[in-house]
């Protein structure tokens, strides 16, 4: 009995670690629809609204996006909250997510400038993993994001959604 506890405790304890980018996630509950979004205005903030929403749900700490050096092969998306972005800290976030390939075989970069249905990050944040066309779709394209947490409100997402549509932009 003492065995099967402890197999029970250490199980449910791996189960809520790391960032949840190997295994599926829930199934989408709907796709989100391009065609009603109009991300040309207001004008996107990098530095004034998407880095903070980065740094608070994203960044918390070095394990999943917080570390400048990737960490397991996840991208770089600021320092924690507490912390003020440096420039080179914000050129490592571009580098590492904008036009650059995805951890799970999705058939999409991370963030396609000017495109956010074809940004693998959009489909992580927004839970429609199941959704457009990813590659790693039939054999799961990891977890939402934030792991482990609800997802982001509508207007976060969507500010983040008319950063890329707007091309990305370090402003």
């Amino acid at each position: 009995m003492r065995k099967f506890f402890l197999i029970f405790l250490v199980a449910t304890a791996c189960a809520g670690t790391g960032c949840g980018d190997d295994g599926p996630g829930p199934a989408a509950t709907e796709c989100f629809d391009y065609s009603k979004f109009d991300g040309t205005t207001p004008e996107a903030s990098f530095a004034g609204e998407v880095l903070p929403i980065f740094q608070r749900s994203c960044s918390f700490s070095s394990t999943c996006h917080g570390a400048e050096a990737g960490s397991a092969g996840f991208a770089y998306l600021g320092p924690t909250l507490s912390e003020q972005a440096t420039q080179a800290q914000i050129d490592a976030i571009v580098a590492q997510n904008v036009g650059a390939a995805s951890r799970a075989p999705s058939g999409m970069p991370r963030i396609t400038a000017g495109d956010p249905a074809n940004s693998f990050l959009m489909h992580k944040l927004d839970d429609t993993l199941s959704c457009g066309d990813l590659e790693c779709a039939p054999d799961g394209c990891g977890d939402p994001m934030p792991f482990g947490g609800d997802l982001l409100p509508s207007a976060e997402r969507d500010a983040i959604r008319r950063w890329i549509q707007q091309g990305a932009k370090v402003n």
